[in-house]
């Protein structure tokens, strides 16, 4: 699973989740670091959790030059502190598989990870 936020602090929170879990975690810190990476990684990715309000490139690009440049079929898992429905459909028309409002509790989104690819064990 890619973890792409921009604070390294959610990055470190979510990837420590699903390590518990027996998922493999790979970090990216922005859109352009998240391009990188999967052009370049021999690590296959099944999932990406990606955050939408990133600098150099936000989620919503991102997230659409995945699908159309890189023909990224893996479930994308927007996270955003952003609960406004005009988020979530952006989020959609973009290529998003799901979205998850940012909470303290993780387990919506460790359940919607787990809706998308399965358990990592």
């Amino acid at each position: 699973i890619m973890v792409v936020d921009d604070q390294a602090f959610i990055r470190q929170v979510i990837g420590s989740e699903l390590s518990k879990l027996g998922y493999e975690v790979v970090y990216g810190i922005d859109g352009i670091d998240c391009l990188t990476k999967l052009k370049t990684t021999t690590v296959k990715i099944d999932l990406i959790i990606m955050d939408v309000m990133m600098p150099n490139l936000d989620g919503y690009e991102t997230c659409r030059k995945i699908r159309n440049e890189l023909n990224g079929t893996m479930p994308i898992i927007f996270l955003s502190a952003n609960s406004l429905k005009a988020s979530i459909i952006k989020a959609v028309q973009s290529g998003g598989s799901d979205y998850v409002v940012k909470d303290p509790d993780p387990s919506k989104l460790l359940q919607k990870v787990q809706e998308h690819i399965g358990s990592g064990n």
